[in-house]
């Protein structure tokens, strides 16, 4: 785990229970940032952290079932609260950035439960194997969407950034 930020770092050094890896190897490694932290979270660590599972039909291909982290957790990792906002913190947004550049855009009100309260979920795995190349490392899955257009492949990086007043 690679990561920059005061206590944070601390405190997600002690989560991963050893030494951060000097750098990420490409492809397995995803990048979660805020304006206030950045963290590099590896397969050890990711293990390690709460999983779950979504199970989606993507158009009229059986239903398979999907299983990884949920996005609050991760963004949990860097201090972004996704429950009880109100004031600056409902201006925030998370983009998610695949590695073909595809980019998909969500207010952090569409994950706290008391607002959008969208059950989203990054996963690593179906159907009990590792991602198929044409998705890994990772796949954005939001239940309720009718169609799967958010639902981004190859996803990399997400990153937490505020709007500015006009």
């Amino acid at each position: 785990m690679t990561i920059r930020s005061g206590p944070i770092a601390f405190v997600l050094l002690l989560l991963a229970g050893q030494a951060a890896p000097a750098a990420a190897q490409a492809g397995d490694s995803l990048v979660i940032e805020s304006p206030d932290a950045r963290l590099v979270l590896h397969p050890a660590e990711w293990a390690r952290l709460p999983q779950d599972t979504m199970r989606v039909q993507f158009h009229e291909q059986p239903a398979e079932l999907y299983a990884g982290v949920p996005l609050p957790v991760l963004l949990q990792l860097i201090g972004v609260r996704t429950d009880s906002l109100r004031g600056k913190a409902l201006s925030l947004r998370l983009v998610v950035e695949a590695s073909d550049g595809y980019l998909v855009v969500l207010a952090l009100t569409d994950l706290d439960p008391s607002l959008g309260g969208r059950r989203t979920l990054l996963a690593n795995r179906v159907d009990g194997q590792p991602l198929p190349a044409k998705e890994a490392p990772f796949r954005l899955l939001i239940a309720g969407d009718q169609r799967p257009s958010r639902w981004a492949r190859n996803v990399v990086a997400l990153r937490v950034r505020a709007e500015a007043a006009p």
